[in-house]
């Protein structure tokens, strides 16, 4: 197999690195940046658990291979409403399954090689069997591309793995997750829209492209320099820089963000956004508040943590602690914070574009 030029980034996660009586805890701070995980039941023994996951960042999509023990999945109204994610959740159960309820209690129950999309700025609620998944996880604005439009999103639809379109989905992301060692950064895009070309056939209600869907080019600048804003949060991210990096005028940037509310207000509430779910997930609990706003490119904590509380009427540090007072009220805060975890999450924040 011929190796790319550049390699796409990857990172891994095992809980074969900790402890046995802490590998669960390990495991939910891990994935706390998508769901609430807790045991199956309250005396489930957690010394024999084990999970692993490989992910890879496609530049606008994340893959990632998952083998987890049985669990409990949750996203509540609470969570949901303050964390901000907005992605689509693509998942193929290669073995395992669950059953579970997602939105106005609708049943849901998946079995190995069936294909379950989830819209994470809706709630559920699932018990999960031991399971192997293949996981795609896709920025708002590609997903109702994809799916045909927001109205229409499909949270909680199941292509079973016997339905041709459950199987053609399911061999696409196959073979996309086998072929990763020969894709490097200069095919990522092409991949990437040969999978939402994919999705959109097997999921989308309608007939119409994903050019069609994506609407005038105005619209697709708008959407790379959102993209790049989100990558980039920590780097200065001024009119100037902008206007240079994507060879365009400080006029047509002004243009592209005043639906929004302008440039410069835009990037400053994206980082107020992320600070907000920074401080708020436990993958990020041991960096300080002037950690958090200097990775978000604040070069002043008094400035950073006025302008929070002017948006969200709390101070950084009442938001980190309603967060762990929250955690500690369902279980014990997590203690095992790996670099993996940091990394993926904030991989996973950096497609919210």
């Amino acid at each position: 197999m011929q190796h790319p030029a550049t390699a796409l980034p990857s990172t891994t996660f095992t809980t074969s690195q900790v402890a046995g009586a802490d590998r669960f805890d390990a495991w939910r701070s891990s994935v706390s940046v998508l769901f609430d995980a807790t045991p199956v039941a309250p005396d489930a023994p957690l010394q024999d658990f084990q999970a692993t996951v490989h992910a890879v960042h496609l530049g606008q999509l994340l893959l990632g291979d998952l083998h987890f023990g049985a669990q409990r999945f949750s996203r509540d109204d609470t969570r949901v409403a303050h964390d901000g994610l907005e992605h689509y959740l693509v998942q193929w159960y290669r073995s395992g399954g669950f059953t579970g309820r997602h939105g106005d209690d609708n049943e849901l129950n998946v079995q190995a090689g069936d294909v379950v999309v989830f819209d994470m700025a809706r709630t559920q609620h699932t018990v999960a069997q031991g399971s192997h998944v293949l996981s795609l996880i896709v920025p708002r604005k590609l997903g109702d591309a994809a799916f045909g439009s927001a109205g229409m999103a499909p949270h909680g639809t199941v292509l079973s793995g016997t339905s041709v379109f459950g199987g053609l989905l399911a061999d696409h992301l196959d073979s996309v997750y086998r072929r990763l060692p020969s894709i490097g950064v200069e095919q990522a895009d092409d991949v990437v829209h040969a999978t939402l070309q994919m999705l959109a056939a097997c999921l989308r209600p309608s007939m119409r492209t994903l050019a069609q869907a994506q609407g005038e080019m105005q619209a697709v600048t708008l959407e790379r320099i959102q993209r790049h804003i989100a990558l980039h949060l920590g780097t200065p991210l001024t009119p100037e820089t902008l206007s240079q990096a994507f060879g365009i005028s400080r006029y047509r940037l002004y243009q592209l963000f005043e639906p929004l509310g302008g440039v410069v207000r835009y990037v400053q509430q994206r980082r107020l956004q992320r600070a907000f779910q920074a401080l708020s997930t436990p993958a990020y609990r041991r960096l300080r508040v002037a950690d958090v706003a200097a990775r978000l490119g604040f070069t002043s904590e008094a400035h950073f943590s006025r302008a929070f509380r002017a948006t969200f009427g709390y101070t950084p540090s009442d938001v980190r602690a309603m967060s762990e007072s929250a955690r500690e009220g369902h279980h014990a805060a997590p203690v095992h914070i790996t670099p993996a975890s940091v990394e993926y999450a904030d991989w996973l924040l950096g497609l919210m574009a």
